[in-house]
């Protein structure tokens, strides 16, 4: 845990130095476009490689079968990388990525107040990014786990709304779940049988045949 926590570190340094690389040439080249075209790509070159180094130690934390001290101490020092990151590089074309994980990291650790406000701040920031509908589907997985489940439902419903998500049945069967949690049967109903309706051979619809068959 402590090397982990040390090569993240050092990735955080080295991300630092790239920063203050692009001020020094940024002076000297007296800020030309071709400049900032090639700067651009630099950072977010440097976001993608923390990025990775960071999933990278998160994957061998976990394949390693440390405990969950260990594993607790990891995802939080992830979520530290993260914030500095989304911080630091806002207008990476990388950061969306970096704001979604970052709530992953969240979730991990039950923080779910942090989680729901990284994905929002997603939301607010990145509307027309193709994670949109991942993103939803998290935060009303968050808001679930809250027991906000009116939130949760507004999340699920809008993913199922969007014809064009791959999202949209399990979407479904989502919301149908919340409904159910809130005594809504009518509306569970209609939420399982559109799963059923979408992808009649997917494990959503068999699930959903199966809380229909106990509803009715």
């Amino acid at each position: 845990m402590k090397e982990t926590t040390i090569q993240v570190l050092q990735t955080l340094n080295k991300y630092k130095v790239y920063i203050g690389i692009g001020i020094g040439v940024a002076i000297a080249a007296g800020g030309g476009s071709a400049f900032l075209v090639t700067e651009k790509s630099r950072k977010a070159e440097a976001v993608w490689q923390s990025l990775w180094k960071i999933n990278s130690d998160l994957a061998m934390s976990a394949q390693q079968g440390k405990s969950e001290k260990d594993r607790t101490a990891a995802l939080s020092t992830a979520a530290d990388a993260y914030k500095y990151i989304k911080d630091t590089m806002s207008s990476s074309t990388a950061t969306p990525w970096v704001v979604f994980q970052l709530g992953n990291v969240y979730y991990s650790l039950k923080n779910y107040d942090e989680a729901i406000r990284a994905y929002n701040d997603f939301l607010d920031r990145y509307s027309g990014h193709p994670l949109l509908p991942i993103v939803k589907q998290s935060l009303g997985y968050a808001y679930e786990e809250k027991g906000l489940l009116q939130e949760a439902v507004k999340q699920f419903d809008e993913i199922s709304a969007d014809g064009n998500s791959f999202l949209v049945a399990q979407g479904n069967w989502d919301a149908g779940r919340c409904y159910e949690k809130l005594g809504q049967a009518s509306d569970a109903i209609r939420s399982y049988t559109k799963v059923i309706e979408l992808s009649p051979n997917s494990n959503w619809a068999t699930m959903s045949q199966y809380r229909l068959s106990v509803i009715r």
